[in-house]
């Protein structure tokens, strides 16, 4: 199990880089409501990376 710092750094990057991915989509004129699918469909990828739904972390 990683370390708590490294996994804060490692949530830390996820965020800004869905951030990012969300900033760069809306300039190039992707609508509001697609951006959310791909903001949701982010995150649940990002979930099922770590294994939260399945007891992957504890604490």
């Amino acid at each position: 199990m990683p370390a708590p710092q490294r996994t804060r750094t490692l949530d830390l990057f996820a965020f800004v880089a869905v951030l990012a991915t969300g900033v760069v989509l809306l300039l190039i004129g992707v609508p509001p409501n697609s951006l959310a699918i791909v903001v949701v469909a982010m995150g649940g990828l990002y979930g099922a990376w770590l294994g939260v739904g399945r007891g992957g972390r504890e604490g």
